[in-house]
């Protein structure tokens, strides 16, 4: 069986893609200076070099880098409220790793029904789709504390999870780059109305 590639093994701060993404919405994108922030949250030289790739490929090598361009305006005035911020950073994260995106997905589908998720239930599904190996759980622990991080879903025990009923969205372009992401990944230029129905925007409601 062809198990899809994951391709991300690292959690990253939400504070350092903040600091990527506004760098990059005002012209001023500085590898080097991402690197230093790195470096405050991470050791190791390789680790740092891993960090880094993952950031620049959310931020810099976007697949909704025509979107980005094309909202500056919108999403430089949505990130200045951190919970639009945040929802925004995880579409970014969501559109660039597939994994990251079934993740929150598949989160989506257990929620939708139930109140809470045991952890081991999603690495069960995660791994149907890329392997039952230790990627996949290193992966899965990379993204999953972005969720929590980001307010989109709290840990009320360990290894337990549930949506965060208390969350606000107010800009209108956090629904618009979610949709983007969605369409990135499925690789379709338009979201039919079922579609909308997906557990992927469950956290947007």
């Amino acid at each position: 069986m062809q198990y899809k590639s994951i391709d991300i093994n690292q959690r990253i701060p939400l504070d350092v893609l903040y600091v990527a993404l506004d760098s990059f919405l005002n012209d001023s994108y500085n590898e080097a200076y991402i690197l230093e922030q790195l470096k405050l949250e991470f050791k190791g030289e390789n680790r740092i070099k891993k960090s880094l790739r993952i950031v620049n490929k959310v931020i810099l090598k976007s697949p909704l880098i025509e979107f980005i361009e094309n909202h500056k305006a919108e999403i430089k005035q949505a990130i200045k409220k951190k919970q639009d911020r945040n929802y925004i950073l995880i579409a970014l994260l969501n559109s660039s790793f597939s994994f990251a995106f079934d993740t929150l997905q598949l989160l989506g589908k257990f929620l939708s029904v139930q109140d809470l998720v045991n952890g081991e239930t999603i690495k069960k599904s995660l791994s149907s789709i890329y392997g039952g190996n230790r990627a996949t759980e290193i992966a899965m622990y990379s993204v999953i504390p972005m969720f929590i991080e980001a307010g989109l879903i709290i840990r009320p025990k360990q290894g337990l999870y549930q949506k965060n009923e208390e969350v606000i969205v107010n800009s209108e372009v956090v629904y618009k780059i979610f949709s983007e992401s969605f369409k990135s990944i499925k690789s379709i230029s338009v979201i039919q109305e079922y579609q909308l129905r997906d557990p992927y925007f469950l956290f947007l409601n």
